[in-house]
């Protein structure tokens, strides 16, 4: 997949998540959508960062920082598209998301679903 041509929140947001990307040794969808996601804001990579590991992400320790609804929604669907957690609500996320909110979410979401399908072939 060419990460080149995806939707991006920022420049910064492309930066943090090919800096990853290019680090990163498994092909599983779950991680990049998760990173995609992680990336995605200034407020969320802050602290995020501490807790992201190449093989592995801690998101108690992230949600634990108080962070606004829009935000915690994104990063529950990270969790949610990384590991299959069931903490996700579409409706309470489609609430409190603004437009840039919902084209990340989109997005990795299409990361997901466009990634497994390229692990399968």
């Amino acid at each position: 997949m060419n990460f080149d041509q995806i939707y991006y929140a920022s420049a910064q947001h492309k930066e943090h998540f090919l800096a990853l990307v290019n680090t990163k040794k498994s092909n599983e969808s779950g991680y990049y959508s998760a990173y995609y996601i992680l990336t995605s804001s200034k407020e969320i990579w802050s602290l995020a960062k501490k807790h992201t590991q190449l093989e592995e992400i801690d998101f108690d320790k992230i949600l634990e920082h108080g962070l606004v609804n829009s935000y915690k929604s994104l990063v529950l669907l990270a969790q949610h598209l990384f590991m299959a957690s069931n903490s996700f609500d579409l409706d309470r996320a489609l609430e409190s998301w603004d437009q840039p909110s919902y084209s990340v979410a989109l997005q990795a979401i299409k990361l997901r679903w466009t990634l497994s399908r390229e692990s399968t072939d």
